[in-house]
């Protein structure tokens, strides 16, 4: 196993963990099944910190790890019943957000990294949403209005503050890059060596 591959595997593993540990500080709301967590924080953050595919890698571990049996998910649960019930859909954007901020941490043509990660943040916030709340309403028999009041409201203003907490990691950390993991596209090491 080469060098590059083994430090790919510890930052994808250590990106799952904080997921992990994300997902414990959740406070449950009294009027609905999706609880409050920073696990969507992290999630989003592998993305910017690793690139698309590890970064969407460390959270399918993350869900992996929680089919399997491990109790990583809100409120220390797991199994498969968590992914089919009204949080699934959230625990798939993880995944999927996960790659769009890697994507557009790469690719937006800003000159300024700052620029490029508050668009990408909120892009990856919104296609969380956009995968959560479809299966919430799936899932519950809730129409739209009920599940944005339910699966969607009360969680911007936290959403905000993650999105400005995962901008300030990334632009800490993108110099580290580098020697941290393999980037997975030339342009993005490239800024990052540059420091733009």
């Amino acid at each position: 196993m080469g060098r590059s591959t083994l430090q790919d595997m510890i930052a994808v593993s250590l990106f799952a963990a904080m997921t992990a540990v994300g997902a414990f500080v959740a406070v449950p709301l009294p009027f609905g099944p999706v609880p409050i967590a920073l696990a969507s924080l992290f999630a989003l953050t592998s993305g910017a910190i690793l690139g698309k595919w590890l970064g969407a890698l460390s959270q399918v571990v993350y869900v992996t790890m929680g089919l399997a049996g491990i109790p990583v998910f809100a409120e220390f649960t797991s199994g498969v019943g968590v992914i089919a019930g009204p949080t699934g859909g959230y625990l798939v954007g993880y995944i999927a957000g996960a790659f769009l901020v890697g994507l557009l941490v790469e690719y937006l043509p800003f000159a300024s990294a700052t620029a490029r990660a508050v668009p990408a943040f909120v892009a990856g916030t919104l296609l969380i949403y956009l995968l959560g709340v479809p299966w919430l309403m799936l899932e519950t028999g809730m129409n739209l209005p009920a599940a944005l009041v339910t699966g969607v409201l009360p969680f911007l203003p936290g959403d905000a503050i993650k999105i400005m907490i995962g901008t300030v990691l990334y632009l800490s950390l993108r110099r580290q890059l580098p020697r941290l993991v393999r980037s997975e596209g030339r342009a993005l090491v490239q800024r990052q060596a540059e420091g733009k």
